[in-house]
């Protein structure tokens, strides 16, 4: 009798789970042979307070705007990992969905950052972030330095039966910043004015830009089976002078997966893309402060593109990785008039040695990317209205190397010969008379990078950093009369030293220098060795609430990223973050 009230509740108990299947359209099935222990495999955690980096004091290396090769080096930073733990029956944590941070500086230097989204839904996902940093401080002899930027975006995402994700974000921003590289008496010499004869309208950028993205992606990755995505990115840039560009991006790629020897996987795929620009100029006459020329007559352009289709194959046999294909460019946004067919090469291939504690890469890729207003005022704030643009195009021999010399050491090294045409780099515009308006130089060079970096991970209390970069540049068709300016805002080498703290999860540290090498500035002066020092502290007080200060150029140096541009000394921002629970 027992024996047969044991199947009868199994088959009671068999059909109650059928049903449930059919009624949640599960078609999953799980096949379990000797004991099962559910375990969490090794993840790693993000363990990292949000940074702000300050534009004016903080000596970041901006340097390396040039195209960098695809195969740059690692990340310095790589999060402790989890141990595995057992899986325990309890009840959903709480999700901290929202997030506030606030401070104000020196230099009067308000901070807001606010982000909230949508709780735990397997199908949804959608908020919005804010952020604003300003500077309304001075510098003596230079007047203000007022800068800032502020920006908010609404963002969504939606799953489509489990198999198609639907995403788009609408975003705007605006950015504003003072052409303030001139000295009292720069301005009195050359325009016999003071600070008080000129309106501080007269030599101030402001840039607004509105972004909608919007695409689609199908969740298919399967062998033998089609999966594609397709994204299109719409932007538009009013900026002071009356400066417009505006911009459609129209990109997307299909992928199939294929098997390989019965035992191997290969994917295939197709990526393309359509990046156009149409630019207008109309300064009815009004240009920065200090403009020699006569006034600017309205430029208006037509469309300006580039296109690419970038086909190549990935697969694998053992532990040896192939990546094989081409890029096919066409470059109609140097000369609008013509139109210029450019081929690039796609291949690299790797290796991992001993267990793979050793990574070995080698690649030869390419590619062409256009240097258009809103690209050129990012990298240089101070840049004139009207600037030329040209598309970059680079060709990168790449090898990388990577020793994980246990779980807490791992070391990086790479080495890199770029043949670059019309390269990025700036000089004084001459067509302004008080020095402090920058034009885009473009350029042919030959450029050789040599980098390494090691990272030391003790689990989430201490992370220690060290790396480094040297270059030599060889520019291709000009004479030793073009040598004395080529070179202009290019430094020899960089370094970076940074430790991070974390003590119980309570207080947090994070402590860094920079070094960057000499290099020449305009009028044939050099720019010295400059080194910063900053640091940042954050108390948590509890789980919704911290505290925190930060701390820029502790060397309270007055050094220049620009010629005739002083950066401010020391900044100092204190505030507060804070998160409230949500079920």
């Amino acid at each position: 009798m027992k024996r047969i009230s044991t199947y009868i509740a199994a088959l009671l108990l068999g059909t109650l789970a059928v049903q449930a299947q059919e009624e949640n359209k599960y078609n999953e099935s799980v096949l379990v042979k000797g004991s099962y222990k559910p375990v969490i495999t090794q993840a790693e955690k993000l363990n990292f307070p949000a940074r702000i980096t300050d534009t004016i004091s903080r000596m970041d290396h901006v340097f390396r705007y040039e195209v960098a090769p695809p195969g740059r080096l690692k990340a310095l930073y790589e999060p402790a990992r989890i141990k595995a733990a057992r899986i325990i029956g309890e009840p959903a944590t709480k999700l901290y969905n929202n997030y506030l941070r606030l401070g104000v500086g020196n230099y009067w230097t308000p901070l807001a950052d606010l982000y909230w989204s949508s709780t735990r839904d397997q199908q949804k996902t959608y908020g919005v972030r804010f952020n604003h940093l300003s500077s309304w401080g001075s510098i003596p002899d230079y007047g203000r330095i007022n800068n800032g930027v502020t920006g908010i975006t609404l963002f969504g995402k939606y799953i489509v039966k489990e198999k198609l994700q639907l995403y788009t974000d609408l975003n705007y921003e605006h950015d504003h910043n003072l052409y303030y590289g001139f000295s009292d008496s720069t301005l009195e010499a050359v325009m016999g004015k003071t600070r008080d004869d000129i309106s501080r309208s007269d030599y101030r950028a402001k840039y607004n830009l509105a972004t909608w993205n919007i695409g689609l992606r199908n969740m298919q990755l399967d062998v033998n089976k089609l999966g594609y995505a397709v994204n299109l990115r719409l932007s538009d840039l009013w900026a002071s002078w009356h400066q417009n560009e505006f911009n459609l991006n129209l990109s997307g790629d299909i992928h199939y997966g294929f098997p390989m020897l019965r035992q191997y996987k290969g994917v295939a795929y197709l990526r393309a893309e359509w990046d156009g620009y149409s630019h207008r100029f109309r300064p009815e006459g009004e240009m920065p402060l200090g403009y020699v020329p006569a006034p600017v007559e309205d430029t208006i352009r037509g469309w300006r593109n580039i296109v690419k289709f970038n086909p190549y194959v990935d697969f694998m046999f053992n532990d040896l990785q192939f990546h094989t294909g081409v890029t096919l460019a066409w470059d109609a946004f140097t000369d609008d008039q013509n139109t210029t067919f450019r081929f690039f090469p796609d291949v690299a291939v790797s290796k991992k040695l001993m267990k793979e504690a050793v990574a070995v890469s080698l690649g030869f890729t390419g590619g062409l990317e256009a240097n258009n207003w809103n690209s050129l005022r990012i990298v240089n704030p101070y840049i004139a209205p009207n600037s030329e643009q040209r598309a970059t195009r680079h060709y990168d021999l790449v090898g990388h190397l990577r020793w994980s010399m246990s779980k807490k050491l791992e070391a990086n090294a790479e080495v890199s010969y770029s043949w670059l045409n019309d390269d990025l780099t700036f000089m004084l515009d001459d067509d302004y008379s008080l020095q402090n308006v920058y034009r885009p130089l473009y350029l042919d060079n030959n450029r050789l990078t040599l980098g390494a970096d090691i990272a030391f991970v003790n689990d989430e209390m201490l992370t220690l950093r060290a790396g480094g970069h040297y270059y030599h540049y060889n520019y291709t068709g000009l004479g030793v009369a073009g040598d004395t300016w080529v070179k202009l805002y290019r430094p020899k080498w960089d370094a970076l030293l940074a430790a991070d703290v974390n003590y119980k999860d309570k207080w947090l540290f994070h402590l860094e220098g920079r070094l960057l090498g000499k290099m020449q500035g305009d009028n044939g002066e050099e720019l010295p060795v400059r080194y910063g020092i900053n640091a940042e502290v954050e108390y948590r007080h509890n789980k919704a609430l911290s505290f925190f200060l930060k701390m820029d150029n502790l060397a309270f140096q007055r050094y220049y990223y620009w010629a005739n541009y002083p950066s401010t000394k020391g900044l100092f921002i204190l505030g507060l973050t804070y998160t409230m629970p949500t079920k």
